[in-house]
C-alpha cells in the first residue's frame, strides 16, 4: 500500500488546518504546490511571510493595515458619523466591495460565546464603548450575522448603550436572492415579513 512520502503528509496537514478545507481539498492543494515550479512556490512562501510580518490592527479600528492607521480610517471622505460593527477583518469587504457603507467599521474580533470563554472583555467591545464616548457617532450599524452567538452580542452591546444618542440599526434578515419559500427556515420567514417594506 502506497503512502505519502512524511513531508508531503506534514504540508497536507498543515493546509487542511486553514477554514473551509478538508484533506481532500488540502491533499489536492499540496500536490499542484509541490507540482509548479520552484518560483511559484517561492513566490508564494515569501507573499506569505510578508503579510505576516507587515500587516498589523488598525488602531482604532481593528481592520488589517500595514500602517497604525488603515486606509479606510485615515480617509477624511469617509462618512465619520456612521459606524459598521463587524465580527472580523475579512468581513468589511462586501460591504467595501458592494459600496453600501460610506461610513467607518470596528471589529469585534469575534462574538460572546459564554461556554467558549469568550466575554466582552474578550473581545474589542470595551474598546468600541470608549470610541463612541470619544467620537461623534451618529449611528451605529451592528452587521454581526445572524448566529445565536451573533444575536446575543448585538443586543449586549444595545443594552449597554440603552442610554446613548446613538441611533442603533441592524441589517435587515429576511429571504436571498433566487430563493424557493418552501426552502425558508421559520425565523427567516418571521423576519422577512416582519420586515416587509412598501413597493
Amino acid at each position: 500500500m502506497y503512502s505519502s512520502p512524511p513531508v508531503l503528509e506534514k504540508l497536507v496537514q498543515e493546509i487542511s488546518k486553514l477554514p473551509g478545507i478538508g484533506r481532500k481539498t488540502a491533499r489536492r492543494l499540496a500536490f499542484h504546490l509541490i507540482s509548479g515550479d520552484r518560483e511559484k512556490m517561492e513566490n508564494l512562501a515569501q507573499v506569505l511571510m510578508e503579510a505576516k510580518n507587515k500587516l498589523v490592527h488598525c488602531k482604532l479600528c481593528y481592520g488589517f493595515a500595514e500602517s497604525e492607521i488603515c486606509q479606510i480610517c485615515d480617509n477624511p471622505r469617509r462618512d465619520r458619523e456612521s459606524l459598521c460593527v463587524v465580527e472580523r477583518a475579512s468581513d468589511i469587504l462586501p460591504f467595501e466591495n458592494s459600496g453600501v457603507h460610506k461610513g467607518l467599521y470596528f471589529v469585534l474580533g469575534g462574538v460572546l460565546s459564554p461556554l467558549d470563554g469568550i466575554k466582552p472583555e474578550s473581545l474589542h467591545i470595551p474598546e468600541l464603548i470608549e470610541r463612541l464616548e470619544k467620537e461623534n457617532i451618529k449611528e451605529l450599524i451592528l452587521a454581526l450575522g445572524s448566529s445565536p452567538e451573533a444575536e446575543s452580542t448585538a443586543l449586549y452591546i444595545d443594552r449597554v448603550l440603552l442610554n446613548s444618542p446613538i441611533h442603533r440599526t441592524r441589517l435587515a434578515r429576511g429571504i436571498p436572492v433566487g430563493s424557493d419559500l418552501e426552502f425558508i427556515d421559520d425565523v427567516t420567514m418571521l423576519r422577512a415579513f416582519k420586515e416587509r417594506v412598501k413597493i
